[in-house]
């Protein structure tokens, strides 16, 4: 089969999700992209942009996928004839419903509503996690009641019927068949496993995330420095991209530039994997998160994770581990990270490093691939 895939915002997430998708996929895929710049003028003219490209190049694709920050109607009403009946699978990373503002921006109907046009004029929708895709759908009633009359009906049942969930793919090799489930967050027999921490000195507490509001940076900065302050040993690892707040961290590297071993994006996938492999807590304090690939890499590489309660999270990993991991407020979050720092009331044998299996290229391509094929089949 052959699979074009139409990105507009060809960037980290969204571009890891092409690449490991397209290399793992026993199908043959053709990639039409855009830098992930502007994603506004994205999400207005990228359609028109792809659909002369297409209409230029003479591409030809049993199946068309594409992503969040597309206008799939415009996309499907500007395809070639020999391209308009094609199977048009929509994959949401996120959606302008319910994502946070920015302290700069304002409310814009039209993002949001272009994401309800995309999934009413795509074939199937997928949604990285179970979270995402009922957050999108409880949010449906409440954002198209803003329209003063002609509002569609039954717009949810519409999208619901055509829905499912697919998470985002981890660029790790899944465990070893005989691995067992490792004892995390505190001191254990020696016998029982790795040791806490895993340098045998002071944890290490990893971020490897966006430095961007979303992700909320200055409440994990308070949080270091209220347990630096209370005397508590720990490293700090500071990844991630910093776009445009490079001076985010800035207080942590003032007040703390002795304890901080790596800053900014790591060189390497090599530098990034034995980041992830020797540190012992990854922290979010995300105001929104579908899926999380960050943590979810971490977690799978045996990092303790502390997270936030109102997203995704417990969706993902509460089911799986009844250990301490998930937080509400800053002061929880300083709690749960001090009883890590300093005692073992956190420690438990944990399988969500094994659980995170799933998630592994390996693993997850063939279910793609059964979706593509069962598309293709009706």
């Amino acid at each position: 089969m052959r699979i074009l895939f139409v990105e507009p915002y060809d960037g980290g997430s969204h571009r890891a999700f092409r690449k490991g998708l397209a290399a793992h996929s026993t199908h043959d895929f053709v990639a039409l992209t855009l830098p992930a710049r502007f994603w506004k003028w994205r999400m207005r003219g990228a359609a028109v942009w792809f659909a002369d490209q297409i209409a230029a190049d003479g591409i030809e694709a049993d199946l068309i996928m594409a992503t969040d920050y597309l206008n799939v109607a415009d996309l499907r009403g500007l395809l070639p004839p020999r391209l308009m009946r094609a199977p048009l699978l929509l994959y949401m990373h996120e959606n302008q419903l319910t994502y946070p503002l920015s302290p700069d921006e304002d409310f814009d109907f039209h993002f949001g509503f272009t994401n309800i046009l995309s999934g009413l004029a795509s074939d199937r929708v997928l949604f990285n996690s179970d979270f995402h895709r009922d957050l999108f759908l409880d949010a449906l009633p409440e954002y198209l009641g803003r329209m003063p009359e002609a509002v569609p009906r039954d717009v949810r049942g519409r999208l619901e019927a055509r829905s499912g969930v697919m998470p985002v793919g981890l660029q790790r090799a899944p465990h070893p068949e005989d691995a067992f489930a490792p004892y995390l967050g505190g001191a254990c027999d020696p016998d029982a496993g790795p040791g806490w921490p895993r340098n045998g000195s002071e944890p290490v507490i990893l971020w490897n995330h966006r430095w961007e509001f979303d992700k909320r940076p200055e409440m994990f900065t308070r949080a270091i420095l209220r347990l630096a302050d209370a005397g508590r040993p720990f490293r700090l690892r500071l990844l991630g991209e910093p776009r445009q707040n490079v001076d985010v961290f800035a207080e942590l590297r003032e007040r703390l530039p002795d304890r901080i071993d790596a800053y900014g994006f790591a060189e390497t996938r090599e530098d990034y994997d034995r980041y992830l492999e020797t540190s012992d807590i990854v922290v979010s304090c995300a105001a929104q998160e579908y899926f999380g690939i960050a943590v979810a890499e971490a977690v799978h590489a045996g990092a303790y994770p502390v997270l936030p309660r109102e997203q995704a999270y417990p969706d993902l990993y509460g089911k799986r581990c009844r250990g301490r991991h998930f937080y509400s407020q800053e002061d929880e979050l300083v709690v749960l990270l001090d009883d890590l720092l300093s005692g073992d009331s956190c420690g438990h044998v944990c399988s969500l490093p094994l659980d995170c299996d799933a998630y592994c290229w390996t693993r997850l391509a063939p279910r793609f691939d059964a979706i593509f094929e069962e598309m293709m089949g009706s």
